[in-house]
């Protein structure tokens, strides 16, 4: 995640995982593609493979959409738009009901995980649905700064 444009009506979020749509749906593309093929002399390997190249294209699925967050102090919504294979879906929230960002993270392994969540009057509004090894800090505090300037305004 990287802030795009920081100014007093708008912040934009964007993540674009580049990095894992360029090696998983090749790999699992690959995985398919063989096992259809027949490269296979027994079904057990074949489906096996079937599985596991289906399994790493529905990661990249699930996990690497690419997103883009959306504060507008104009007309005081929050647009969060995910971008996947099958089509865009957007989220929409009033500005008035977010109070801050927070870092939803957790240890697992000796390893900090971490992923922005946004602390609303409804709960929490996770802005990405894994967690990542990467710090999420300065999008945080370019959030928490962009809200807090909303009452200096």
């Amino acid at each position: 995640m990287k802030v795009v444009e920081n100014s007093q009506e708008r912040l934009v979020i964007e993540d674009r995982p580049w990095f894992m749509w360029l090696f998983l749906p090749p790999m699992g593309a690959g995985a398919v593609i063989t096992a259809v093929a027949g490269q296979y002399e027994s079904w057990g390997e074949t489906l096996l493979v079937l599985a596991l190249g289906s399994g790493v294209l529905w990661v990249a699925w699930k996990f690497a959409p690419f997103q883009r967050i959306t504060f507008d102090r104009p007309s005081g919504r929050l647009v969060h738009r995910v971008s996947r294979l099958n089509g865009s879906f957007s989220w929409d929230k009033s500005l008035a009901e977010i109070e801050r960002a927070i870092d939803g993270s957790y240890w697992v392994d000796g390893a900090r995980l971490e992923r922005v969540v946004l602390m609303t009057s409804s709960g929490r509004y996770p802005l990405e649905s894994g967690f990542t090894g990467l710090s999420r800090a300065k999008v945080i505090e370019a959030i928490n700064d962009w809200l807090n300037a909303e009452g200096s305004a």
